[in-house]
Order: C-alpha cells, then sequence, then structure tokens
C-alpha cells in the first residue's frame, strides 16, 4: 500500500512539473499567435499596420494601455523573406518601435533617443535567413529575430492631445512594416 501511494505521488508531482512548463512555454506563443491574427474591425490598417483608436478607460487591446499614448501595430511572418520596417516620427516626445518574438520575448527596441532626429529604417531577418534576400538594404539597421513570427509596437506619447494630435498621427502614418 505504502509503494502505491508512493508512486502516485511521483506520478502528480511528474505530471503537475510536466503541465507547469508546457503551459510557461505554450501560454506567451498562444498569446502572441491569437494578438497576431486578431484584427478588429474597429481598428484601421494602412500599409500591413494596425492604427489603434486613441486608449481609453474601456479599451484592454493592449495590457494595461497607457491613455497618454498612440499604438500603431504590425505583425510579420519572415518565412519567405526579410521584411523592411521604416518610420519617420517628426514628433516632440518620445516615441519608440519595439519588436517581440512569437514567445512574446522583447528583442530589439529603438526610441527617439536612438534614433536622433533621423528615420527609421531596419531590416527584420528571420532565423537562419541571409540579409542578402532584401533589395536595397543598404544603409538599414539589421536586426535578427529570434522567431519567424512576432509582433511590432510602436508607441507615441501625446502630452496634449488638442494640440498634438496631427502630428503624432502623421508620425504613426509614417510606420511601414512589410517584406522587403
Amino acid at each position: 500500500m505504502r509503494r502505491s501511494w508512493a508512486r502516485l505521488l511521483l506520478v502528480a508531482g511528474v505530471l503537475a512539473v510536466a503541465t507547469h512548463l508546457a503551459t510557461v512555454w505554450a501560454l506567451p506563443r498562444l498569446i502572441m499567435w491569437r494578438l497576431a491574427r486578431a484584427t478588429p474591425a474597429d481598428m484601421e490598417r494602412a500599409r500591413g499596420v494596425f492604427l489603434p483608436a486613441m486608449t481609453d478607460h474601456l479599451q484592454r487591446r493592449v495590457v494595461m494601455p497607457s491613455p497618454d499614448l498612440m499604438y500603431a501595430l504590425c505583425a510579420f511572418d519572415l518565412g519567405g523573406r526579410p521584411w523592411r520596417v521604416q518610420a519617420d516620427p517628426h514628433v516632440p516626445h518620445y516615441w519608440s518601435v519595439a519588436l517581440y518574438a512569437d514567445n512574446s520575448d522583447n528583442f530589439w527596441v529603438a526610441n527617439d533617443s536612438d534614433a536622433g532626429g533621423r528615420p527609421l529604417n531596419v531590416l527584420l531577418v528571420g532565423p537562419g535567413q541571409d540579409p542578402a534576400l532584401a533589395q536595397g538594404s543598404a544603409g538599414a539597421t539589421l536586426v535578427r529575430s529570434p522567431s519567424r513570427r512576432g509582433l511590432l509596437l510602436m508607441r507615441l506619447l501625446v502630452s496634449d492631445p488638442q494640440h498634438e494630435l496631427p502630428s503624432i498621427e502623421a508620425a504613426r502614418r509614417s510606420l511601414r512594416c512589410e517584406p522587403a
């Protein structure tokens, strides 16, 4: 009887550890997969970029969204060829572009301080991919993605919505995310 309890506890422990590890590995990938495939009807799409409306207290597309940020999203798939990411956000405040792998790990970020007033020009290359597959990549910052699929999130600070929204919207619309 004692042996069967020990065996039962061992099996339960192994199953608990295996379930935990599978969840920790799979859950971020599942969330990113669903987020990359979700195309909300109320979100405008331009040149491969999703442009959600300004965040308010009712929206939860992004976890804990900030009401003083505007967002732009792009889902990428590097299975066929590298992608080019370009933006020219001339805004007086903070902006950033962050790249996330399919497991939700952030693997690259650029912001207004890094850019120093220059346009953003990135060649995004998948695992094991040759950057030479992309046409006209001269002058682009080469970024290697750890996964074939992922997401790009652009954030722009809006400190005075009444006066800044036109320039913020123009900066957001300058983002291009497409195969090179």
